[in-house]
């Protein structure tokens, strides 16, 4: 092969990979990092109505969300700075009688969370015959492939109920601080 074949094959593994990058960082469409007022036009423009819309650190939630086939509530979370860096969806809660309905749940979010994140650090960790602990994310599956993402999805039990979680994460935007957006807008001259 060329040395210019060799150039533009590489230069075509490197688009992909920025395109399958970018891809990563999102939630329906919409990146880590979006101001607050963007998710909230951008869910309304999917048709959905958020609530939990005002104030600094709270949550914008969508209360009924088609994650490919199955049902869930949507939280997205935004850091100080007011911008969306995790999101988490869940499944409503079930009695312990269709605990199984759960894990069909928990394990459908973890194939989604494969397609999109890759494969995950291993085999489930948990199945309907474990003790789960109460009140704690007791976890499934953990995606450690994209290096700025923290993946995973979890079974909660609260009293006699149980239900699923996915959550996502951005870590560099989880521990952005209000300093740093401080220096961002200071100017570069003196205002005198």
């Amino acid at each position: 092969m060329s040395k210019f074949g060799i150039v533009i094959t590489f230069l075509i593994l490197v688009l992909s990979l920025h395109v399958q990058a970018q891809s990563q960082n999102n939630f329906a469409g919409i990146p880590f990092g979006s101001a607050r007022e963007t998710v909230i036009e951008e869910m309304m423009k999917k048709g959905y109505e958020p609530y939990g819309q005002t104030g600094v650190g709270e949550r914008v939630v969508i209360p009924v969300y088609m994650f490919g086939e199955l049902p869930v509530q949507v939280d997205f979370i935004f850091n100080k700075n007011d911008k969306f860096y995790a999101f988490e969806i869940r499944t409503g809660r079930v009695e312990r009688a269709r605990l199984s309905k759960t894990f069909e749940a928990v394990a459908y979010m973890s194939d989604q969370f494969t397609l999109k994140y890759g494969k995950p650090s291993g085999a489930p960790a948990i199945s309907e015959l474990s003790s789960l602990k109460e009140n704690v994310h007791n976890l499934y599956q953990e995606w450690f492939s994209v290096k700025a993402l923290d993946a995973y999805t979890a079974v909660i039990q609260k009293g006699n109920r149980y239900y699923a979680v996915g959550s996502v994460t951005h870590r560099q935007l989880a521990t952005e601080s209000e300093a740093k957006r401080a220096r961002e807008k200071a100017p570069e001259v003196p205002a005198f």
